[in-house]
């Protein structure tokens, strides 16, 4: 029986929350540490160094993750997973030499990066590496958990690692190599204990080609959508001062922790959600709006609590040479309520029932308008242009899918009309 539906339980969805804890002190500890390391000028290396190894790494991923999830919740059998694991691996393998030139070529043309010896080759092989990642895997086959716990492990050796070997600005050369080698380790320990559940690794190109095309849609999506916004501060490190990317960097990481809140949720729920909205439409909408109306309260309530307290918390936190990056963390904050929306709205609604093209003209559409007023804004105005052109980015992501759900007849299912229970009961399910 496939575990996805068979063990799911509250007590499991507060136990991968509990982990997660690590995964949020990580970079209230990391972000100040780097920059009170290595300064404003260092950490503008390591976030443009980090974006574009973001950057590539869902260039190769290619939207596998979603699909290749997808795929397994409606297996039962090991034999069933055996041939999706040997397609995933292989399309990953076929994907990783466009993104080593590509990859290349970017790091070559960021002075930020190519500045500092070895960053370069670190900064492309460790995307690489990411894409590989096996958390897309424990959690369709029920081990949220043991996803949770590897990320853990190597969250704590990387920070054993940097606090080691990073102590002055001159150590910039060595953050991604340790980087790099923490990440290494996760992967070897994920496959090793996966080992005896696939009898290889490579599989015909014609699979992974088919494969690769079965992904392209949700890649248009999540990859060109979510691309464009990793590469934010890759681009701004092309347009802008080394002070501005550093602003712009520290307020889309806060954020982007932020956000990260809700990973374990749909760690958990996304698969869940998509095995019952062909026998249970009721229950999967139902915790699907739970989902949302969750994470959106507690979107608002950050950036209540940012606009409050950002002004002395950030120099507090990070030294007072991050006190230019307030006001834009002010602005950026604004993102939070608009991708839960949009997030809530993809993964929970739309991907299930297998509304790709929409979510391909929809991610196309955003991605865009980020790129269109990106490169204007961002020249004007530095970090603040490019906070406004993520902020028209997520905006219009939000109109067009909330248009499409409406012309796809999902409105009904989002708000719980005509389900068959009264809104009294529909409350006091909530409480189950």
């Amino acid at each position: 029986m496939n575990k996805v539906h068979a063990s799911f339980s509250k007590i499991e969805l507060l136990a991968v929350y509990f982990s997660y804890v690590v995964r949020y002190i990580y970079p209230l500890i990391l972000v100040p540490y780097y920059g009170r390391v290595l300064g404003s000028s260092g950490y503008a290396v390591v976030l443009a160094g980090m974006s574009l190894s973001s950057t590539i790494w869902l260039c190769v991923d290619f939207g596998f993750s979603t699909i290749g999830g997808r795929d397994i919740v409606h297996t039962e059998h090991m034999s069933e997973r055996d041939s999706i694991f040997r397609d995933q691996f292989t399309a990953r393998l076929l994907l990783c030499i466009p993104g080593l030139i590509i990859g290349a070529i970017a790091a070559c043309r960021s002075e930020m990066i190519s500045g500092v010896p070895g960053v370069s080759f670190f900064v492309v092989v460790g995307g690489l590496l990411n894409a590989f990642n096996l958390g897309w895997y424990f959690t369709s086959t029920g081990r949220p958990r043991t996803s949770v716990m590897i990320e853990m492990l190597g969250l704590m050796l990387s920070l054993t690692l940097l606090f080691s070997f990073i102590r002055k600005p001159a150590d910039i050369d060595r953050v991604f190599p340790v980087i790099f080698a923490s990440n290494l380790a996760q992967t070897i320990l994920a496959y090793w204990l996966v080992r005896k559940e696939y009898t290889g690794v490579i599989a015909s190109v014609r699979a992974a080609i088919n494969l690769i095309k079965r992904s392209a849609t949700i890649f248009i999506y999540s990859g060109t959508a979510v691309l464009v916004l990793v590469a934010s501060t890759y681009i701004l490190s092309l347009l802008a001062s080394p002070a501005e990317v550093s602003a712009f960097g520290l307020s889309e990481r806060l954020v982007s922790a932020g956000l990260s809140i809700m990973a374990p949720a749909s760690q958990i729920l996304a698969p869940k959600v998509m095995y019952l909205v062909t026998r249970n439409e009721a229950r999967a909408n139902l915790i699907a709006r739970r989902t949302f109306a969750i994470f959106l309260l507690g979107a608002v309530a950050g950036v209540i609590i940012t606009k409050l307290l950002a002004d002395w918390l950030v120099p507090l936190l990070f030294g007072p040479e991050f006190g230019h990056a307030v006001p834009i963390l002010k602005i950026m904050v604004l993102v939070l309520p608009l991708a839960v929306c949009t997030r809530v709205l993809g993964m929970y609604f739309l991907i299930p029932r297998k509304l790709e093209k929409l979510l391909a003209l929809s991610g196309v559409t955003a991605a865009l308008v980020n790129l269109a007023a990106a490169i204007p804004l961002a020249g004007n105005w530095g970090a603040t242009g490019m906070v406004l052109a993520r902020l028209l980015a997520e905006g219009s992501l939000l109109l067009m899918l909330v248009v499409g759900t409406w012309r796809a007849g999902l409105i009904r299912g989002i708000f719980g009309i005509e389900e068959g229970f009264s809104w009294q009961a529909r409350f006091s399910r909530w409480l189950e």
